[in-house]
């Protein structure tokens, strides 16, 4: 097939996640069998990696998005919001797709605004979300956050669900990574046929790197200016951990990750709080914790980081926020905990018992394994790219 991928941030690899995670993972098993051409945005320092696309891809076209282009923002907003059609990048993104689009098979477009952007070429296209938009600022307001983000996700709010039902039936299917967002898509949008496809990681990538364990060490890895994660880190910070220590001193949490907020960066300061900020390889940094732990109580969408902990074989202890969408079992694969005291004592338990950690750690590799391969995921869009093209011909013929 000739697959024409459609990404709101350029896919590569290694990467940070989202839309450049899951579309590099997918172009890099999808260009072994077949011929893969990339329309892209290009944001933040994605220009740096063009070389890995075009290594992979049959051509690239990119789309720069000045710093200027704020200022179309409120126009913009308004013109999705009545016609689910933004304007910032629809021009460009329209002249690209009207001249590469027209010996394409099917187009598989990553991201609820890029799908907004793309325009009606005559192809069957797929729309991969991740998460439900609607979903997303519901748990948000969760999060203890500053007022001007609390504004910002009720108004986003209030756009979201208009937004979506205007722009996912364009598309002849929608795929999402857990089952939350897929009954959420299907309730906000019931004219929308919607998949449900999980995350994959690279096992091969995330594997246990040989390094001595810190002693006592427990280890979260995230983007750590997220607000969902920086929830979570301030949750074990003040509540589990001061619990740990208590019956193990000199535990020590240990965070790592990117662009630490300033509620992050000041929990250096104590004691048993350690930070590892922006490190090019967080691999031997996870593998030296004991334990993995996640407080993660909202958000959407399978948790990536915890399939990378998996194949790194951790031991994993979460509260069930963070294990949404994981197959695997509690007690054989993970540990789940439903408030601060039971998670510390999953913890102390699996320090103090270093068999059943590793027990633990091992059944999650092989879980990852089995079930989370990114080949499996590749041949599952596979056959949906051939039902969509099926559908579409037989709708031609009517």
């Amino acid at each position: 097939m000739k697959i024409g991928v459609v990404s709101q941030a350029l896919p590569y690899l290694p990467s940070r996640g989202g839309f450049r995670l899951y579309g590099g993972n997918l172009i890099r098993h999808l260009a072994r069998r077949h011929e893969i051409h990339l329309v892209s945005l290009l944001i933040e320092d994605d220009a740096d990696h063009l070389d890995w696309a075009r290594r992979h891809c049959a051509s690239v076209i990119t789309i720069p998005v000045p710093r200027g282009a704020k200022a179309l923002a409120p126009l913009s907003a308004l013109t999705a919001h009545l016609w689910g059609r933004p304007l910032q990048q629809a021009r460009a993104m329209s002249r690209a797709l009207r001249r590469a689009s027209g010996d394409w098979d099917v187009m598989h477009v990553e991201g609820g605004y890029a799908g907004g952007i793309v325009p009606d070429v005559p192809i069957a296209k797929v729309l991969s979300l991740h998460d439900s938009g609607t979903l997303r600022c519901d748990e948000m307001l969760k999060c203890p956050q500053s007022r001007r983000e609390k504004l910002y996700y009720r108004l986003l709010r209030l756009h979201e669900p208009r937004f979506e039902r205007l722009v996912y039936p364009r598309f002849e299917r929608c795929t999402v990574v857990a089952a939350p967002d897929l009954a959420a898509v299907r309730r906000v949008v019931p004219r929308c046929q919607v998949d449900l496809v999980p995350y994959g990681t690279d096992s091969e990538y995330f594997h246990p790197v040989p390094v001595d364990k810190a002693a006592r060490t427990l280890v979260f890895h995230s983007h750590l200016g997220y607000a969902p994660n920086i929830e979570a880190a301030l949750e074990f910070a003040n509540t589990i951990l001061p619990l740990v220590r208590a019956r193990v001193p000199g535990a020590v949490f240990h965070l790592v990750g990117a662009n630490p907020g300033p509620k992050i960066t000041e929990l250096a300061s104590r004691d048993g709080v350690k930070i590892s900020a922006n490190l090019p390889d967080l691999r031997p940094a996870v593998c030296a914790g004991q334990v993995y732990v996640c407080a993660i109580r909202h958000g959407t969408g399978l948790k990536s980081k915890m399939l990378e902990a998996m194949a790194m074989q951790m031991p994993i202890v979460g509260y069930p926020g963070a294990l949404v969408g994981l197959a695997g079992t509690p007690g054989t694969h993970y540990l789940v905990a439903q408030d601060p005291k039971e998670f510390a004592d999953h913890v102390v338990a699996l320090l103090e018992q270093p068999e059943r950690a590793g027990r633990l750690a091992r059944a999650g590799r092989e879980l990852v394994e089995r079930e989370y391969s990114w080949e499996s995921r590749a041949r599952v869009y596979e056959d949906l790219y051939q039902t969509v093209m099926k559908e579409r011909e037989l709708r031609s013929r009517r």
